[in-house]
């Protein structure tokens, strides 16, 4: 297959083997995921409820008759075309509709096939399909019911869900089959069942069709009707709104402009920059990041904040909506809430997440201080030009008068920032203090830090090192906030005995009395980097990448060396997910706490870091 990421003169294309597939989302939290063959539960169009926090899978495939494998996959960044045969298939989830446009080349048939359910369930029993024309649209009515077969009730409905379609003249025959698939990505991950029974709806004929979606069927067939008369339009917004949000983004353009930058780094960039802007959920009810499609359709309070560093580069509005919503999320423990929505993990502690929030505070303080020097250039001119003898015209008045109203609005938006700030943190502190601090240490739970899974012994329980990392950087910032002296006793004395407990010259310690070592110095180095000095990170550094790295260009998460050390992913066993899988936000950012310490000394692991990432993101798997 050939697999093309179209932008123009920074096109990248490349011959590739294997099952690809892509995946387009619509900022309401809704996605499609479409493969060469499906080879997994998570392939198809889903909807997304923002009320109930619920991910729906609808669509299983959509399949052209007599055309089979793709030939090419052109990644257009807001939509994407597949060559199959003489057939092109356009793939549009345009932004702010549950809707998703299919447009092919010429006139063909294809077969529908469903397969209706919220995305985690995999029952088999009690999946009811009704299919009629209503109102010039297609519509299937899926009903969910319980069944005794696999559930203690019998017959009691569930949900509804609506899936409106319209073509140009709605031609179409029902194949009203039931087929089994055998899903190759999810055996391979050990995610269970590897099989299961697909509904094959309908045959339909055309060139260009709309999928709408709704749990109202009313909305499902307006929606419809309304995306398939304006296609056009839409086409060209969703083009517009690539181009001025992502191309011409100050970040993404002084990449693209960069001449020391090769072609295809480039190029995964603006993947990078137009994932993390799919991402995005600015629903009525709730708004948000996912921490990652297509299996984790939730917000996660870790994931979010760490994540609080790019976002505003892309979306500054729903940036400080995010922002502002964990800070008044701090629970009378100090922690924030793991996630919002619907998960196995959500009662979990949270470690880190506080602490993160704390560390872009930070951030956000650091742009404050650069826009207040800004903010103090400007009233010395003001000042300057009100001391002119010409200042008495009545335009120049009426100009410093506007120009004072926006300085007086930015400094009481600022001052309302850092007020919100330090009650926060005090508010944070305050309940660390009370319940996860013992001998000056903060302490977790097993399963609280991002590495969030147990396998024999090991679930990082106790005294982790970026946990006292993320601590010193909140002390560090109170004392800034408030010049407490207090603060600044509480950083000196944890970082001293940090540095007794942790630090043996030569290797950081993972936890108290745990010398492992593993890839988390590089997070308490990126969070608090006065904890060593320089040339202490590079002996810590040199030591962490002998017994870490891996040749492709990444870390092991813990000692390749260890008893604990999985050689081979193994997907939904836990086995390897954090006792050696290789995890992309940590080589990045040990990448980017490399370059800050020494980027000529440690220049071929970032390299190889940046080469390896940027891989990933063209060819591999879900391209993009």
């Amino acid at each position: 297959m050939e697999i093309i990421h179209n932008l123009g003169i920074l096109s990248a294309r490349k011959n590739i083997g294997g099952n690809l597939g892509f995946l387009l989302a619509n900022k309401k939290g809704s996605y499609c995921s479409f493969f060469d063959r499906p080879s997994s539960r998570y392939q198809g169009l889903f909807y997304f409820d923002d009320k109930e926090m619920e991910m729906y899978k609808l669509i299983e495939n959509i399949e052209v008759i007599g055309c089979n494998d793709v030939q090419v996959l052109k990644n257009n960044f807001h939509f994407v075309e597949r060559i199959k045969n003489d057939v092109v298939e356009s793939f549009l989830m345009p932004k702010n509709f549950n809707s998703l446009v299919y447009e092919l080349s010429s006139q063909n048939q294809i077969d529908l096939v469903l397969d209706c359910k919220k995305s985690y369930d995999n029952r088999e029993w009690g999946r009811h399909y009704g299919i009629s024309e209503e109102d010039g649209c297609i519509v299937v009515k899926f009903t969910k019911k319980t069944d005794g077969r696999e559930d203690s009730g019998d017959g009691a409905e569930e949900y509804n869900l609506y899936l409106a379609i319209k073509t140009a003249n709605n031609s179409y025959q029902k194949n009203d089959e039931w087929i089994e698939r055998h899903y190759a990505d999810d055996e391979e991950r050990n995610s269970m069942p590897f099989k299961r029974h697909v509904y094959n709806a309908l045959r339909i004929k055309g060139a260009k069709f709309v999928f709408s979606v709704s749990k109202n069927k009313n909305d499902a067939i307006n929606e419809c009707k309304h995306v398939f008369d304006n296609i056009h339009e839409i086409k060209n917004n969703e083009k517009k709104y690539f181009l001025d949000n992502i191309i011409e983004n100050k970040a993404v353009k002084t990449i693209i402009k960069n001449d020391k930058i090769s072609k295809e780094i480039k190029v995964a960039y603006v993947n990078a920059a137009n994932s993390l802007n799919s991402l995005v959920v600015d629903g009525k009810a709730n708004y948000g990041v996912f921490a990652g499609l297509p299996w984790f359709f939730q917000f996660w309070a870790r994931d979010a904040l760490i994540s609080l560093k790019a976002l505003p580069k892309i979306n500054e509005k729903l940036s400080k909506k995010i922002f502002f919503r964990h800070l008044n999320r701090i629970g009378s423990d100090g922690r924030l809430p793991n996630l919002t929505g619907h998960h196995s993990s959500k009662n979990l502690g949270n470690a880190d997440a506080n602490g993160w929030l704390f560390v872009r505070c930070k951030d956000t303080i650091d742009k404050i201080s650069k826009n207040n020097e800004i903010i103090n250039s400007i009233k010395k001119s003001i000042s300057i030009i009100k001391n002119n003898k010409n200042s008495n015209s009545p335009r120049i008045k009426d100009y410093l008068k506007k120009c004072n109203l926006i300085i007086r609005k930015k400094e009481n938006e600022y001052h309302h920032y850092i007020y919100e700030i330090e009650n926060s943190l005090e508010k944070s502190l305050s309940g660390l203090f009370k319940f996860h601090t013992q001998d000056g240490f903060e302490i977790n739970e097993a399963k609280e830090t991002w590495m969030d899974t147990d396998f024999g012994d090991d679930a990082r329980s106790g005294a982790r090192i970026e946990i006292q990392a993320l601590r010193l950087s909140m002390y560090r910032l109170m004392f800034e906030l408030t010049q407490n002296q207090k603060y600044k006793i509480l950083e000196n004395t944890l970082k001293n005995k940090l540095r007794q407990k942790f630090w043996n010259g030569k290797i950081l310690a993972d936890g108290l009395n745990d010398f492992t070592i593993r890839p988390n110095i590089f997070i308490a180095a990126y969070a608090y980097p006065e904890l060593l000095s320089k040339e202490e990170w590079e002996i810590c550094f040199d030591n962490a990448l002998k017994a870490l790295w891996l040749d492709w260009g990444g870390l092991a998460t813990i000692d390749k060396n260890n008893e604990l050390h999985t050689e081979t992913h193994t997907g939904e066993n836990i086995k390897s997910y954090h006792r050696g899988d290789s995890w992309f936000w940590i080589n990045n950012l040990a990448a980017l706490t490399l370059n800050k310490i020494n980027n000529k000394k440690f220049q071929k692991y970032i390299k190889k870091i940046i080469q390896s990432s940027t891989e990933e993101i063209l060819w591999k798997g879900c391209i993009g």
